[in-house]
């Protein structure tokens, strides 16, 4: 077998048929998709199991261990040359895994990603994502290396390195920082993904993410990077600081819609094309 998609989910029943019909409608076949349940308490299980394609795995054992473990859990399971990340709510463009894979099998590389069209709840464009590999130790803590639910690699790499848990929301820049510099990545240029982030802004959240990336700096501190780490330790203060004043003075959508490029309304009708090509 080629690859393994690895789809984790909690509570997803508003986005998860569409997310599947997208991986099982792919150009490329040769797959198992393993679906991970971390205790929902909706209607996933029910519409996972209306689909009769034997491709699909599903595994629920009705407790919350966090994405972390769900993930770790499918690359231990995964039968593939290629570990695929899909989270439940977004929709894969329909060509993603052919190229992806191709890549990797021209290539002598662990991990790839690629850019991402965004979306929100009702499925409407709302923007372009980019991210960008590292050029020094610092571009690793400033930049978005990769949209997670992008990325396609070397299963045995996956198995290598491993998501720490205990650190949910920022699980993957945790996995990035200890790997980037003994690994070969690369980004693919042209989207494959539509990624659902609507511009709605959780203060709540957002802090609760800073504090998890306080805690990934904490457990990744050596000597060496200590003045970037307490530069970036200071920074994520200062970001919950002006988020918060957003969120007070009414502003907090816009600062959220600043983290996609905009997109020309040409562009705009030729990706929501694509999407309802494949969801419809």
């Amino acid at each position: 077998m080629i690859a393994t998609i690895g789809l984790p989910v909690y509570n997803g029943d508003l986005f998860i048929e569409s997310c599947i019909q997208s991986i099982l409608n792919q150009t490329f076949s040769d797959f198992e998709l393993l679906i991970t349940d971390d205790g929902s308490t909706d209607r996933t299980e029910e519409i996972v199991l209306s689909f009769k394609d034997e491709r699909i795995k599903w595994f629920s054992d009705g407790l919350n261990k966090g994405i972390s473990y769900r993930l770790n859990q499918q690359i231990a399971m995964a039968k593939g040359k290629f570990f695929i990340r899909m989270d439940a709510d977004d929709i894969m463009f329909s060509d993603r895994l052919e190229k992806q894979i191709s890549f990797l099998n021209n290539h002598n590389v662990d991990v790839i990603g690629s850019n991402a069209v965004v979306i929100d709840d009702k499925n409407k464009i709302l923007g372009f994502r980019e991210c960008s590999l590292p050029s020094s130790f610092k571009d690793v803590y400033k930049k978005v290396l990769f949209i997670h639910p992008t990325v396609a690699g070397k299963t045995e790499w996956f198995r290598t390195y491993k998501y720490r848990e205990g650190l949910a929301g920022v699980e993957d820049f945790d996995l990035w920082i200890r790997s980037c510099f003994y690994s070969s990545f690369h980004i693919i240029s042209e989207p494959l993904l539509f990624y659902r982030d609507p511009l709605i802004f959780s203060f709540k959240k957002y802090a609760y993410r800073q504090k998890q990336l306080r805690k990934c700096l904490i457990k990744n501190f050596t000597m060496s990077n200590f003045l970037l780490l307490v530069y970036v330790f200071i920074l994520s203060y200062f970001k919950q600081l002006v988020l918060f004043s957003a969120f007070l003075t009414k502003a907090n959508t816009l600062l959220v819609s600043k983290r996609n490029q905009s997109l020309k309304k040409q562009e705009k009708d030729a990706f929501d094309k694509i999407l309802h090509n494949i969801i419809d």
